[in-house]
């Protein structure tokens, strides 16, 4: 089986990505070993290639991908929220293009742990489109399903999980260290208005150590590094910046530099999964959709990222130490082996 990977954010810096990309790789090494994966991106390939050898990793260059979905058996979208177009039409646009290209090529889309940020991104014209002429679409959360049903001409679709789990089943990251406050900012190129308040409380926590983990690599606006350099210089002593990353090492050894806490604040949707797979006692900061919906998952409490300090005291009090969830990382698994079989009857 030709599998052609199609997003094409694999590489770009967030560590979130690579564990979805290194959950699935696993799952498909147990239920079809012999299958072969083809991926176009923008960004380095040699780390890709170091990370994930099964993997042909290609310039992301529009003749290459119309080569590699011509000789796929099947185009997957693997991962994120790739119908969202608030801020930019890039990855919208690299959608159309590719259904073009499967579609002039007669190759089947299939969609896997995905998720959908709002209602809205479904009524553009184009979205619609490509959801229709999908094969199948297995998402990582139950709203994300219900909104993808309501659509004209919906696809099939059912409720997965994120396929992190299966990673972190396999790989777990650090057990939650006691004492430790983990701490993973990030507001997308905006501003984090309530960021005093939340340093007063976490500053009056029981804690012997402070962490401020950057899951994105790179020095963007609004985001963990970005954040921790911009402040004020009593504060920045008093947090220390760990970033687990280094290109192309092994996931298993990025594991190892995870810095779990006793307790984990966090505007991450990925390190949210991470701190559960831990055992910390998490609070998801409800910027988005896909971290309201972890936050219910998790049973974590769910705060406002511009809540006064005594209701981050208060959210950090009610948390509790969350269970390493093995039915979502055997639901994430599931999927790939339902995504495996609706993909041999296309081939018939």
């Amino acid at each position: 089986m030709r599998i052609h990977l199609g997003h094409h954010f694999y590489g770009a810096g967030n560590l979130g990505d690579d564990f979805m990309l290194a959950g699935f790789l696993g799952a498909m090494r147990a239920i079809e070993p012999a299958a072969t994966f083809t991926c176009c991106v923008p960004f380095s390939l040699a780390p890709l290639q170091q990370r994930f050898p099964a993997v042909a990793w290609l310039p992301y260059d529009r003749s290459e991908r119309i080569r590699c979905i011509n000789t796929c058996d099947l185009w997957l979208g693997l991962g994120g929220s790739p119908f969202q177009s608030a801020h930019s039409r890039w990855f919208v646009n690299h959608l159309v293009e590719d259904a073009g290209s499967c579609a002039r090529g007669h190759k089947p889309m299939f969609f896997l742990g995905v998720g959908v940020q709002t209602a809205a991104e479904l009524r553009v014209p184009d979205v619609g489109r490509v959801c229709a002429q999908s094969a199948g679409i297995w998402t990582r959360d139950p709203i994300s399903t219900e909104r993808i049903r309501a659509l004209p001409s919906a696809p099939p679709v059912e409720t997965a999980a994120d396929l992190a789990h299966v990673l972190f089943r396999a790989v777990p990251p650090p057990a939650a260290k006691p004492g430790r406050v983990t701490l993973v900012p990030n507001f997308d190129f905006g501003v984090w208005t309530g960021q005093a308040a939340f340093l007063q409380a976490l500053r009056k926590m029981p804690a012997k150590e402070r962490v401020w983990l950057a899951q994105e690599s790179r020095e963007l606006p609004g985001a963990e590094r970005a954040l921790h350099a911009r402040l004020p210089a009593p504060d920045r002593a008093e947090w220390d910046l760990v970033s687990p990353e280094t290109p192309g090492a092994a996931m298993a050894e990025v594991m190892t530099r995870w810095p779990s806490g006793e307790w984990l604040l966090t505007a991450r949707y990925h390190a949210a999964l991470a701190g559960a797979w831990a055992g910390s006692k998490i609070v998801v900061l409800s910027t988005n959709e896909k971290l309201r919906a972890a936050a219910g998952e998790l049973n974590a409490p769910l705060i406002s990222p511009e809540a006064d300090a005594d209701t981050v005291t208060h959210a950090l009090e009610r948390a509790s130490a969350v269970t390493p969830p093995h039915a979502l990382a055997e639901r994430a698994q599931a999927a790939c082996a339902a995504l495996v079989r609706s993909a041999v009857a296309h081939q018939r």
